[in-house]
């Protein structure tokens, strides 16, 4: 029986074996990280052009804004989250034509 499962499913590795390929496995994860860091500091260069000062301050009120509404439409109950958005879906497929 022994031979038939050694047959199946080969020898067992040896360890040199599951060694080395630990060590390339690494190998490419680190590569992985390499290609993400240099891309990550590309788009931080290339927004730093873009960002300007007047940008910057219009994106942080806009998340202050967002982060207000985050918090009113979390104190909504269940049935008031229902209504709000029955409401939009309405007003959604009603857009441009004449309110009933």
């Amino acid at each position: 029986m022994a031979n038939f499962l050694d047959f199946l499913f080969g020898p067992p590795k040896p360890a040199k074996l599951d060694a080395l390929t630990d060590k390339a496995g690494a190998r490419k994860a680190q590569a992985r990280h390499d290609v993400r860091a240099e891309a990550l500091r590309q788009v931080r260069e290339s927004g730093a052009k873009v960002m300007t000062p007047e940008r910057a301050e219009l994106l942080r009120k806009a998340m202050e804004v967002h982060r207000a509404k985050q918090t009113v439409l979390a104190d909504l109950s269940d049935e008031q989250r229902q209504k709000l958005v029955a409401m939009a879906i309405r007003q959604l497929l009603n857009e441009g034509r004449d309110p009933d």
